[in-house]
């Protein structure tokens, strides 16, 4: 049996893998950068930094890994913050300052930090902003620590767009990403019912309305449980729903036919299948589901119920719309209230008699239409 998937992963799940990403990422960046450097004619500070700054970045990973994701997120922005701003206070003269790196800032704000943590997005904007301005106000240095020729600083310029470029990137694919998933997540929602997980009368809708605009006949019942509201008054709603998920499961259990499941009211289940479409086989499964559904009492909370299910079934024609065919389908079901078993079943098609539908079965059958 189909059950509609609730695997979504959630705002914060999001939140720690871009968090995780970023923390192995600039890990990575401050160890090419002092890489880099050991292999340019500059200032010993100049190389070392990127490691001192590596080295206060895996305080933020150990943090991360200890279940400190808050801490984590602030403590690498604050290391990304210092390093860009020494940086521009004691690595460059004017001319070859790299303030632009404080651009990147914020899309890793956004990026590492949720909404909930709006007071520390605000404060690290600040702090950002604080230290730009203090970058723009302050000489420059007069023994820079990297002086390079105009070839090499046009070098490291591309170095510098590469790695502004790939921050972005994966910026930007976080948030496309988060957005499609939360869009993923609402739109499960709108379509299951949250108490069981199955799919409500809009899920099956959908579903069902699928198999029509691909043109595919598909079986469809409509299984009341008859006992439900005095279930639910005597035990509890919630009983009442246990109830649905155990019958559920009992079905996709012991019914072997590949059924599309849903919640079509508070106490009706419908199930629809495009593998069985002949009268006799919509009949047997009929059947099936009514004995699997009474055969055993249910174990509700240590109360033992027995149930009685009425099924009313259909075949859906090809070029029909989904409201004749939930009109045929209730109508089937009001007259297997009255018959024993509660089992019937009414065909679209008008040109077939009751007689020859009987004839596929045991079960009364209602007059077509």
């Amino acid at each position: 049996m189909k059950v509609w998937p609730m695997a979504v992963p959630s705002d914060a799940q999001l939140q720690e893998l871009a968090t995780r990403i970023m923390l192995w990422a600039l890990l990575l960046v401050y160890l090419l950068y002092a890489a880099l450097l050991r292999l340019t004619d500059t200032h010993p500070m100049m190389a070392l930094f990127p490691v001192f700054c590596a080295g206060l970045h895996l305080l933020g990973i150990i943090g991360f890994y200890l279940g400190k994701t808050l801490f984590a997120s602030v403590w690498m922005t604050l290391v990304v913050l210092l390093d860009i701003t020494i940086i521009n206070l004691y690595g460059f003269n004017d001319s070859q300052g790299a303030e632009y790196y404080f651009i990147m800032v914020p899309a890793l704000i956004f990026m590492v930090l949720p909404p909930q943590q709006r007071e520390w997005q605000i404060s690290l904007l600040t702090l950002t902003l604080a230290l730009l301005s203090l970058c723009f106000i302050l000489p420059e240095p007069t023994d820079p620590w990297l002086i390079i020729s105009a070839e090499q600083i046009h070098r490291f310029k591309w170095l510098d767009l590469v790695v502004c470029l790939l921050c972005m990137a994966i910026t930007c694919r976080f948030f496309i990403h988060r957005l499609l998933q939360q869009r993923a997540q609402l739109e499960r929602l709108a379509l299951i019912d949250t108490l069981t997980g199955l799919p409500n009368r809009h899920g099956l809708m959908q579903q069902l309305a699928g198999w029509f605009n691909e043109g595919r006949p598909f079986s469809v019942f409509l299984v009341d449980i008859d006992d439900y509201p005095e279930i639910s008054r005597r035990l509890g709603q919630d009983a009442g729903d246990q109830l649905i998920r155990k019958l559920v499961q009992r079905l996709r259990t012991e019914t072997n036919a590949n059924l599309f499941v849903g919640r079509f009211t508070e106490h009706q289940l419908m199930l629809a299948s495009d593998a069985v479409i002949q009268p006799a086989g919509i009949t047997e499964l009929a059947l099936q589901i009514h004995d699997s559904s009474t055969r055993l009492a249910f174990d509700l909370g240590g109360h033992n119920e027995r149930i009685q299910v009425s099924i009313g079934a259909t075949l859906a024609s090809a070029n029909e719309l989904p409201p004749s065919l939930l009109q045929r389908l209730t109508s089937a079901l009001q007259k297997a209230r009255s018959l024993t078993p509660k089992v019937h079943l009414i065909l679209a098609d008008p040109t077939m008699t009751s007689a020859e539908v009987a004839s596929h079965s045991d079960v009364q059958l209602a007059p077509p239409y």
